[in-house]
């Protein structure tokens, strides 16, 4: 049972990551576009919140997608070993899964989410597998010698 939590936190998390990212990324490209001179509507504020909360809950299933698949399909593999190729299509298809929802009429965003889908999970590893880097830990190195004058 302990397992099962922890592959659900751990699903969970990266719904949210997943979710606070894509909408951070909405919210730039709204502003983005007025910075530009796009046509926007006056009531901006509403505009921003009701589109971000769309886009994150998009991101949180897409995320708790990914995170499925990662738990599932590659349980008993060491983050080291993971290949960037495969976590690309994991993402993929976890960007797909909420995508695939709105029907083939709306292709443009079906793609859309997919390569989102794409750059978060290869992201999110390409980070965990920077922050699992070995460190220093002291005493592996000859310690300095003292400056003169001291």
């Amino acid at each position: 049972m302990k397992g099962f939590l922890r592959r659900l936190r751990g699903i969970i998390g990266t719904g949210l990551i997943w979710a606070v990212g894509w909408a951070g990324l909405y919210c730039v490209s709204v502003l983005l576009k007025l910075a530009f001179g796009v046509e926007i509507p006056w009531d901006l504020l509403p505009l921003l919140w009701q589109g971000s909360l769309h886009v994150g809950v998009e991101g949180f299933v897409a995320g708790s997608v990914f995170g499925v698949l990662l738990s599932v399909l590659e349980r008993h593999t060491k983050l080291e070993d993971l290949s960037f190729r495969r976590i690309a299509v994991w993402g993929g298809i976890g960007g797909l899964a909420f995508a695939v929802t709105l029907g083939p009429a709306y292709l443009q965003p079906v793609i859309f989410f997919t390569l989102m889908g794409v750059g978060s999970a290869t992201g999110a590893v390409a980070l965990a597998k920077r922050g699992s880097e070995p460190k220093l830990i002291e005493g592996d190195d000859e310690p300095l010698p003292a400056l003169e004058g001291e």
